[in-house]
């Protein structure tokens, strides 16, 4: 962990306090946060960044049981707020890579609807970029949510 000093909210205390943050992963993946003018706060909010891009650039790694506390009725019950979206985003990734980019057949493998799994796929930045990459990858279009 990194501390630095970096523009952001504060009004005449911006850039008195080193209280931005950035993380590094030792596989490469980075993120920071400087949205706060408490440390502790960046080091969350950047902490969860980090989690959603390693969910997104690591394919091959989730556990499809990561899914089963959020499973109620075939429909999956959580969002991107929820602390372990990053898990379940890198099940989903994962389908959706196992599925050659097919919508349809990654939903089926997950037991989810496709709407809801494009909801899901589409819910963060980073998780939206890296399915658009696996299907792109496998001359598909985007997901649209």
């Amino acid at each position: 962990m990194e501390r630095l000093n970096h523009g952001g909210p504060g009004g005449q205390h911006a850039n008195k306090t080193a209280s931005a943050v950035r993380l590094r992963h030792p596989l490469g993946v980075e993120a920071w946060c400087a949205d706060h003018r408490e440390a502790g706060r960046n080091q969350t909010a950047a902490l969860r960044r980090l989690r959603v891009r390693l969910a997104a650039t690591l394919r091959g790694v989730a556990d499809p049981a990561w899914l089963a506390p959020y499973r109620q009725g075939g429909r999956l019950r959580l969002g991107a707020n929820a602390n372990d979206y990053p898990l379940v985003a890198a099940v989903l990734l994962d389908a959706l890579a196992a599925a050659a980019g097919s919508l349809t057949t990654a939903a089926a493998a997950a037991a989810l609807s496709t709407s809801q799994l494009a909801k899901l796929l589409t819910a963060d930045p980073d998780i939206r970029r890296a399915a658009d990459g696996i299907r792109t990858a496998n001359a598909l279009g985007p997901v649209h949510d």
